[in-house]
């Protein structure tokens, strides 16, 4: 999501494209789609990544920190499912992407694809 577009905006949708292309050529296959947001004229993305591996979670981590530094406005939810069942959420924002915050995010999906 960004504060400085709205969600259908043509400068919007091109960076999310990148954003695509930039986690098929690194992490592997995605798939995407457009969730209506209540209240508002357009949608939030929803992107599907099989994190099946270290080094695809690696990958996909590297993606998504270089996408959110580009722009202070953006932000990246990612949500998984814990050994637990319960749905795990976390939230990064462009303008506090540091190594800490992405390292806990990886770190957490990480043992969750270890067991």
């Amino acid at each position: 999501m960004t504060d400085r577009f709205d969600t259908d905006d043509e400068r919007w949708l091109k960076q999310v494209a990148d954003l695509m292309d930039a986690l098929r050529e690194d992490a592997g296959p995605v798939s995407q789609r457009e969730i209506p947001e209540p209240d508002t004229k357009g949608a939030s993305s929803e992107v599907i990544l099989a994190l099946g591996s270290t080094a695809t979670l690696t990958a996909a981590v590297q993606c998504f920190r270089a996408w959110l530094k580009r722009d202070k406005s953006r932000s990246l939810t990612v949500t998984w499912t814990d050994d637990t069942g319960t749905q795990q959420t976390a939230t990064v924002t462009g303008d506090r992407v540091d190594e800490a915050s992405l390292q806990a995010l990886a770190e957490a999906i990480g043992k969750r694809l270890s067991s």
